[in-house]
């Protein structure tokens, strides 16, 4: 079952070959571009993150400081 989606190595070529070569470059290129932009993602969540911490506990410091005192 496995040898008939292995392509047979007139149709796929050497592993010398420009087709070879030039899709290995291809495969570089997409992580060149994919890989940076992973990265900015995870800084951007992680940042979004830290000032929602940052926020939180910002509201909780205003929330018990406005709070009425009992003086019955």
């Amino acid at each position: 079952m496995i040898s008939l989606l292995l392509a047979c190595p007139i149709c796929f070529g050497g592993a010398d070959t420009e087709q070879v070569r030039a899709a290995k470059a291809g495969v570089l290129v997409l992580l060149g571009f994919i890989v940076p932009l992973l990265v900015a993602i995870g800084f951007i969540a992680r940042s979004w993150a830290k000032r929602a911490r940052v926020l939180d506990a910002a509201e909780k410091r205003a929330a018990t400081s406005s709070l009425p005192s009992r003086a019955w």
